[in-house]
């Protein structure tokens, strides 16, 4: 007679999410990826797609992974009285663990981006009172080096963005802003409504308002007008590790400690749309330089085919770059060359050798050699890292 082997008790986790936007699509995956892995995991959450959990107030379960958008969210799981790992950092609740995004990298990147742009004035378009939006705030503005009193911001409550129909004090302080001007917007509905209102306003983007999203929902990044440039984050990774250190939780035959202090996950990259394609500059021969080379980094440009398209000789064109940019023409082509190449290998299929090509680098081992000084490592890694999304790991 065969023996039935006795399963182990199933352990019942909730997603306390809505599976509604990129964010909460990514958590789920990374979460989910974990559970395969331990059997006796079983997932509860919203829609068809999950066992159901209707109500959580009578849900009973072991664990619970959260997006907590509100105060009233956050007591309302602490009245359960079960772990809770909370993968948004809104709010914070003393019995709570929380791995999350790194917000504050976040802001950094965001504020690198508008640097690298080339503008002199930024702003800061957020929510009021929720952790993450103030942590990307204070982030993008310690990247800038500028004092806080110096950079506008705009916030209201949660979440402002659903509205309709703009507010006033929207549109007055986006017509009150020193054009041009670099404006970081804490996640991409955000962006998308700022985009919406330039154009209905009359004003210019990128030209006059470059905008900078969070989150890269790519099926509404690209049907802005313009697209939306936004910073992808390693949701998945974050839902990951959010179900290991729920295990963990649930497990305490697991001496190791478990992290007082949130986990955060860094973001991946800036994805460049036309929102933020653009390079602006008092020198007007070194702004038109620096547009037309990152036009057609892609092509086999040299330096005398940057001087046909400015009226400067060489001398004079390389003497005003390197006093607005701080590096020379062919310096500005290479790395123009690689943010492209970083482009192909996180979008498409091609090979590196034919990114290589595609990128404007004559040769494989010329590529190569750009591409690990400049990024520590070697172009197939970087595609590597960017797919998996991380290890997952603790």
């Amino acid at each position: 007679m065969k023996k039935i082997e006795r399963q182990s008790p199933e352990t019942k986790i909730a997603l306390f999410m809505g599976l509604n936007d990129t964010y909460e699509h990514g958590i789920t995956r990374g979460v989910t990826r974990y559970a395969k892995s331990h059997p006796n995991w079983h997932l509860y959450g919203y829609g068809w797609m999950f066992r159901p959990l209707e109500a959580v107030e009578f849900w009973e379960g072991d664990g619970i992974i959260a997006r907590i958008e509100s105060p009233d969210d956050a007591e309302r799981l602490a009245a359960l009285r079960i772990p809770v790992v909370d993968v948004a950092g809104a709010y914070l609740h003393p019995g709570f663990h929380q791995v999350n995004n790194n917000d504050d990298l976040t802001g950094r990147m965001a504020g690198e981006h508008l640097l690298s742009r080339g503008f002199k004035h930024f702003a800061f378009c957020g929510v009021k009172g929720v952790g993450w939006s103030e942590k990307r705030k204070a982030g993008f503005i310690a990247a800038l080096g500028m004092d806080a009193a110096n950079v506008p911001v705009f916030k209201e409550s949660l979440p402002w963005w659903e509205q309709l129909e703009n507010s006033e004090h929207l549109n007055d302080w986006l017509l009150q802003l020193e054009y041009p001007v670099g404006v970081f917007a804490c996640n991409d509905t955000a962006g998308l409504k700022l985009t919406d209102l330039c154009r209905k306003l009359g004003v210019e983007v990128p030209e006059a308002v470059a905008i900078l999203g969070v989150d890269n929902e790519d099926v509404l990044c690209e049907m802005a007008a313009p697209t939306l440039s936004s910073i992808a984050l390693d949701c998945e990774t974050i839902g990951y590790r959010a179900a290991s250190v729920l295990d963990r939780l649930l497990n305490r035959s697991d001496p190791s400690p478990i992290p007082a202090l949130p986990i955060q996950v860094p973001p991946r990259q800036v994805v460049i749309r036309e929102s933020t394609h653009v390079y602006t500059c008092e020198d007007p021969l070194v702004e038109r330089a620096v547009r037309y080379i990152r036009t057609h980094a892609s092509e086999p440009i040299k330096v005398p085919d940057i001087l046909s398209q400015v009226a400067a000789s060489r001398r004079n064109l390389e003497k005003r770059f390197r006093f607005q940019i701080g590096h020379t023409l062919h310096a500005e082509i290479i790395k123009a060359r690689l943010e492209y190449s970083k482009v192909l290998l996180r979008n498409s299929n091609d090979t590196v050798a034919t990114i290589a090509e595609e990128s404007g680098f004559q040769t494989l081992q010329r590529f190569y050699a750009v591409f690990k000084k400049a990024e520590g490592t070697t172009p197939a890694r970087y595609r590597a890292s960017i797919k998996l999304g991380g290890t997952g790991g603790e």
